[in-house]
């Protein structure tokens, strides 16, 4: 035991004095979530709109502030060369061409005019055009019935009700702490390991009183006391600098990450037995690891992908792993909600552990 503990601390020093390690372990995935979290994909964007009209009457120039003050709006005025040139550029959703007397005086005795607005529409952007006129049609009926002197029949009610303001950090956090386990456990594994196997390090090791499973053990419990130190900090980053919630438990959240390390530490020994040469672990480690970054529901839901594809990405570890942190962490979720992705994370735990103990070896690649 005294042998381990050593074994332990001395991994944990050379662990925090690799520059690379920590890069990958903290450095990039702050990085990553604070590019993200400013970024704002639950912002929603404004539908650029153009108007064009030359010297509007009273009545129509207020017809128009109240299309400038639709929150959903950014109108923008100026001549029709301007705005059809803004509209092939993509710049504009709806150029909308409005008659000067489009509102008839209210003071005027004669019976309105029927006047015609002309909507030039952008064909690449057709949800923001059917939104606008959307929005454009429900004004002008409103207008038409006010003009009318028609009565009002019907009267809108609402009521608020109060839910949880969920931010697109919320969902952003738990992906980002999976990830950084997933990438610390691959690849501090894999480089390590290999390049004290191409040095021939482990194979003297065994000459050594040290037993081979102590020296595993150690580097183990070094990379998981990392990945609870790595969650604890990177849920700090999100809760204190981007103002993200964890509803669930935190010992839960500890513990998912802990069985992630052990996952994803048992595909770190794979790469690394399966690699002939340190050079060699890069190519191997991305090769899988990549992929899961955008394929695993990190950054965006998996719904949002094709069936198909979405049939597939649904078994793969880091999906599991991501979705299990984000029921506990956005949704307050208990083990029971997250029962089926732990078991799977066991299943893929034992997996790659049995895997690695026919790839992984303390000699050189054995041809």
């Amino acid at each position: 035991m005294y042998t381990l503990f050593t074994l332990t601390k001395s991994a944990i020093k050379m662990f925090v004095r690799n520059k690379q390690s920590l890069f990958f372990a903290l450095f990039m995935p702050t990085v990553i979530m604070t590019i993200f979290g400013f970024i704002g994909f639950d912002r929603i964007p404004k539908v650029p709109v153009g108007i064009v009209v030359s010297n509007p009457t009273p009545a129509t120039q207020q017809f128009i502030d109240q299309l400038s003050q639709i929150s959903a709006f950014t109108v923008t005025r100026g001549s029709e060369a301007d705005q059809r040139t803004a509209l092939q550029k993509g710049d504009r959703s709806v150029v909308l061409l409005v008659p000067d007397a489009l509102l008839p005086d209210p003071q005027a005795k004669t019976p309105p005019q029927k006047q015609t607005i002309t909507a030039l529409t952008n064909v690449s952007q057709p949800q923001q055009v059917q939104t606008t006129l959307s929005i454009l049609t429900q004004i002008l009926d409103k207008t038409t019935l006010s003009i009318a002197r028609a009565p009002e029949l019907f009267d809108l009610k609402t009521e608020q009700v109060n839910s949880r303001d969920v931010k697109y950090i919320d969902f952003l956090l738990p992906g980002i702490v999976a990830m950084a386990v997933m990438q610390m456990s691959i690849f501090s594994v894999a480089f390590v390991f290999a390049d004290y196997k191409e040095k021939g390090v482990l194979k003297r090791l065994i000459a050594t009183p040290m037993r081979p499973y102590q020296f595993v053990t150690a580097n183990v419990v070094t990379r998981l006391l990392m990945a609870l130190a790595q969650a604890a900090i990177l849920i700090a980053i999100g809760v204190l600098g981007f103002h993200s919630h964890v509803l669930g438990s935190y010992w839960l959240v500890l513990l998912l990450a802990m069985l992630g390390g052990v996952m994803f530490l048992g595909l770190g020994f794979v790469i690394s037995g399966i690699a002939k040469t340190v050079e060699s672990v890069p190519a191997l480690a991305n090769l899988i690891a990549f992929p899961m970054l955008f394929l695993s529901g990190v950054f965006f839901p998996v719904d949002a992908m094709p069936a198909w594809l979405g049939h597939v990405v649904q078994y793969l570890p880091l999906t599991y792993f991501a979705n299990a942190m984000r029921e506990v962490m956005a949704n307050g979720s208990g083990f029971s909600v997250i029962a089926k992705d732990v078991y799977w994370m066991i299943g893929w735990a034992v997996a790659l552990i049995i895997l690695a103990n026919f790839t992984f070896g303390f000699e050189e690649k054995r041809v």
